[in-house]
This record gives C-alpha cells, sequence and structure tokens, in this order.
C-alpha cells in the first residue's frame, strides 16, 4: 500500500477486511462477560449515533422547510425588479411590495 493519502478502492477493500479479521480475532479473546459488556457498549453507540442523525436530519428539514428559529430576515434585494432595499413594505424602486413583510 505505497499511496496511504489516497489508497484505491482495492486497497481500501483490503484494508476493511483486514480491520474485520483484526476485529473477530480481539472479539472471540474476550471472556463471555467482556463480549457482553462490548455489546452492549456499542448497542449503546450505535442508539447515540442515531439519535444524533435524527436530531440533524429535523433540523435540517426546518430550515429547509424555512422554519428557523428566527423571524424571517428582510429580502436584501426586491424580487420584482433587483434593487437593493433596506428595509421596508415596499420596493423604493419599483414599489413593489416586498417578501417577507
Amino acid at each position: 500500500m505505497e499511496n496511504m493519502k489516497n489508497p484505491s478502492p482495492e486497497e481500501l477493500a483490503k484494508m476493511l477486511e483486514k480491520a474485520k479479521r483484526d476485529a473477530q480475532a480481539a472479539f472471540e479473546k474476550l471472556t463471555p462477560e467482556e463480549r457482553e459488556q462490548a455489546m452492549r457498549r456499542a448497542q449503546k453507540m450505535m442508539e447515540e449515533d442515531k439519535a444524533s442523525m435524527q436530531a440533524l436530519l429535523d433540523q435540517a428539514a426546518k430550515v429547509a422547510a424555512g422554519a428557523s428559529s428566527g423571524p424571517k430576515a428582510a429580502p436584501k434585494f426586491c424580487t420584482n425588479c433587483g434593487a437593493p432595499v433596506s428595509g421596508g413594505k415596499f420596493c423604493a424602486s419599483c414599489g413593489s411590495p416586498l417578501n417577507g413583510n
């Protein structure tokens, strides 16, 4: 494995298989009590990871739906004519209503 910075897919597959074999060998050396404890810790870590991923997905869904925690920010440009706006309910350039207000 000459180029460890950018291993090829084949090298990655070999590395993964070796890691699996090493982990299995280490697991087989454990006592039944140690195995049970390792399984409980692994299960707990997977549950925590699942909860973290779900929280991230929920947060992303809120952002995507525009349901941010704060009030909507005023548009910086008129959606009708493209003129910069600095606030208010109507565009000072074309008079169109500004979104979000």
